[in-house]
């Protein structure tokens, strides 16, 4: 995996010049958009319906999006940054390259910044995990071929495609499944044919899919989401009988230095704080405020999933991955030295994109334009700095759904084994929980001296 991967070298003229031609990148970073496939079919997306009838029950869509058509229904613009229609509550951007017309007039490539900071973020996480998935050897035996049987695979908040397609390359006979609330920018000619897309919000359900995968990825969904434990239920009823649910979430609190220490946001009354703090806790805040059940989803994947009736418990672990935010961290072995180093590169990266990310949705529940701008500036100074050597985390929880007969191999799982021999090292930050007890303590010791307050808002 190059280090320069990423990078575009594409001038706004051949990127205009691909949009033409309807070609786009896969393999990169940044996904540029071909122009709309008219024949592109999302088939069993809810995206025009509500979660439940006048009698109460939920109710299965069949829409079929096609993007020449409703480019302008699933896409808003907001402050320069094109933000999804479908869900009040993620307010991120979507970083679709939609060819939007009058009276929007978007250029169709205005968020490759934000495809570039998703991908960057997934190799980053990539790297972290020694894969795509957590509990590989038990993942891989899931997904092994069995004749009779089709394998597949749900990507729930699949962004910009990259996880799901990278699944469908690694499991050529699965049926792999991407969701998200935007059209995800395609290669039709290149894409896996084991690989499809559909644009749907699951805040209104999943009945559609219910009990037909073997495995069920759920990836930085949480700030979207409006009452997490239902939706929680909603995804794990899509798993058949001995399937794998992963999440995977960030933490919505930083850490610093390699004690992993909480230090207090910066106000008025605490100079010595971070700004890097102030402006997630400010995140967090906004999302709150906007209707998303963050802090269930922190509480609920902190203390794992041990206790879902649905769940074998045995197969259950909760994880925390630390990620360094810029190249401060080193090792003794130089292998290790190289991947944190690199790892805090994309990470430093990805937070500074972050930030400009945030604005429309800081803007939208009333901070001023320029009290935001104010606070980029001073999270961009730190971040730059590295400031008290800063970390991401971001929290795993899985376990396979009860099985109605023998599943294959379902193996003690207390050590983390990698089946494959990724080309890196082994990432020293990932700390997998094996019991609930485990999990809440250390939950306990990562909340130690967290609490306090911030300033209202004007």
């Amino acid at each position: 995996m190059s280090k320069d991967f990423w990078n575009s070298s594409e001038s706004d003229e051949q990127r205009q010049e691909n949009f033409a031609t309807g070609k786009a990148r896969l393999d990169q970073a940044a996904l540029n958009l071909s122009l709309s496939q008219a024949g592109t079919s999302y088939a069993g997306s809810m995206a025009a319906t509500s979660h439940l009838d006048d009698d109460g029950k939920s109710r299965i869509s069949t829409y079929s999006y096609r993007s020449e058509r409703d480019a302008t229904q699933l896409v808003q613009e907001v402050d320069g940054r094109i933000i999804n229609a479908l869900c009040e509550q993620y307010y991120l951007p979507t970083g679709m390259f939609a060819q939007i017309p009058s009276p929007l007039a978007i250029d169709p490539v205005l968020d490759d910044q934000e495809w570039n900071r998703l991908d960057k973020q997934h190799i980053a996480i990539v790297l972290g995990l020694g894969g795509l998935y957590p509990a590989q050897e038990e993942v891989q035996a899931i997904l092994a071929p069995q004749d009779g049987e089709t394998k597949r695979i749900l990507d729930l908040g699949c962004g910009t495609g990259i996880w799901t397609i990278e699944m469908a390359k690694e499991f050529p006979h699965a049926e792999v499944v991407g969701v998200d609330l935007a059209q995800v920018p395609v290669d039709t000619q290149t894409l896996p044919p084991n690989c499809r897309f559909e644009v749907d919000n699951i805040n209104l359900g999943l009945t559609h899919f219910e009990a037909q995968f073997d495995v069920v990825h759920v990836r930085l969904v949480g700030s979207g989401i409006k009452d997490f434990s239902e939706r929680m239920k909603d995804i794990h009823n899509c798993l058949k009988p001995g399937g794998m649910m992963i999440w995977f979430d960030a933490d919505y609190s930083l850490y610093f230095n390699r004690n992993f220490e909480y230090i207090p946001a910066y106000t008025e009354e605490n100079r010595e704080g971070s700004w890097m703090q102030r402006c997630t806790s400010e995140l967090r805040r906004a999302m709150t405020k906007i209707g998303s059940d963050i802090n269930g989803m922190e509480s609920i994947l902190d203390q794992g999933l041990w206790n879902d009736p649905l769940l074998d418990p045995t197969t259950c672990r909760t994880a925390s991955l630390y990620m360094p935010i810029g190249p401060w961290a080193s090792d003794d072995d130089p292998a290790i030295s190289q991947l944190l180093k690199y790892a805090g590169a994309l990470m430093r990266q990805d937070a500074m994109e972050g930030m400009k990310s945030i604005r429309p949705l800081l803007v939208r529940i009333g901070w001023p334009k320029d009290t935001v701008e104010a606070w980029a500036k001073k999270q961009n100074e730190e971040t730059t700095e590295m400031k008290n050597s800063p970390l991401l985390r971001f929290r795993l929880a899985w376990g396979r759904r009860k099985p109605e007969s023998v599943t294959p191999t379902q193996q003690d799982t207390s050590s983390e084994k990698r089946s494959t021999s990724p080309s890196w090292a082994k990432y020293p930050w990932y700390f997998i929980y094996e019991s609930e007890e485990v999990a809440l303590e250390q939950t306990r010791i990562r909340n130690s001296g967290k609490g306090e307050t911030l300033p209202p808002m004007a």
